[in-house]
């Protein structure tokens, strides 16, 4: 397939890639990639035919692979739909999307490899109360279907075992405030992984040993370039799952247990998901080049 990417564009310069992006923008073209731009905000805003009125109409139908920012599911559907107007097919269908963003509908294939997990599909703190019933002799986080509001770690996110209904209530009422308008599909509650930290950040979030993976058609796209070090038996393992996933292109978050382990602490993806601080772009887009054109 040709090695074309989707990137957003700047929000007042249709022209111009969006700011947060540009140095990916620029290592996939080094890589020799090519590029076209979408309107992230007018997808989000339901403007489909304005959110891809920058793209090309292609003669024949051509793969594109997302990088931008992050979309609920119905969202990616209608931008899936609005490139297929153009004569472009995004290269995960917006099943596949859903599967690998959405915790819930990742659960079933990476249950064994992770937290004890439950859900809702509600917005409601009683029926998050109810769920917690199975939890509460654990130390628990509180998210939605894609976040948790980590930045308010010790009330809007870390839940101690033991927690009374006030306390829990409390809690929720932090995380629901922060995640907003982002709140996203409903409730959900995973047990504590004793993973290896070091110290806790000012806002009192654990600093955990933790990689992101990326995977093309169930190959890593590249190894782990900080100090994090994964055995080869590991990479087979998160390989074998990444096969599982309908989506080429995914990512799993992989960390380190004090009981010398390795646990997924999420997956999403690959089109939305960011790239680690200290992975060079450059060799991202290269390494990602040979995998798509094996």
């Amino acid at each position: 397939m040709s090695n074309l990417i989707l990137f957003p564009h700047e929000a007042f310069s249709r022209n111009e890639i969006d700011s947060a992006f540009s140095d990916e923008y620029e290592a996939a073209l080094t890589a020799g990639w090519k590029a076209v731009f979408y309107d992230h905000d007018a997808i989000e805003q339901g403007e489909s035919t304005l959110a891809i009125q920058e793209l090309p109409l292609s003669t024949s139908l051509q793969k594109l692979i997302l990088r931008g920012w992050m979309l609920p599911g119905e969202t990616y559907a209608k931008l899936y739909q609005a490139v297929r107007t153009k004569g472009y097919e995004l290269v995960t269908s917006p099943e596949a999307y859903e599967e690998a963003h959405y915790l819930p509908l990742a659960y079933p294939l990476i249950k064994h490899e992770t937290a004890r997990t439950t859900w809702n599909s509600s917005d409601d703190i009683e029926s998050a109360w109810r769920l917690y019933s199975d939890f509460a002799d654990s130390d628990v986080m509180i998210k939605d279907w894609v976040k948790s509001a980590k930045n308010r770690w010790n009330d809007g996110c870390f839940i101690p075992a033991g927690t009374d209904e006030i306390r829990f209530k409390e809690i929720y009422k932090v995380f629901r405030e922060e995640r907003g308008n982002l709140f996203n599909r409903g409730i959900v509650l995973r047990e504590f992984m004793p993973l290896i930290t070091h110290g806790n950040d000012m806002r009192g979030m654990p600093l955990v040993e933790e990689t992101r993976l990326f995977f093309w058609n169930g190959k890593i796209i590249v190894l782990p370039q900080d100090n994090f070090s994964l055995p080869q038996s590991e990479l087979r393992k998160w390989e074998n799952i990444a096969c599982q996933f309908k989506s080429p292109f995914i990512t799993i978050d992989v960390a380190a247990l004090t009981d010398g382990t390795y646990k997924i602490v999420e997956t999403g993806d690959g089109g939305v998901s960011g790239l680690p601080v200290d992975l060079d772009p450059l060799f991202f887009y290269r390494s990602f080049s040979e995998r798509v054109n094996q």
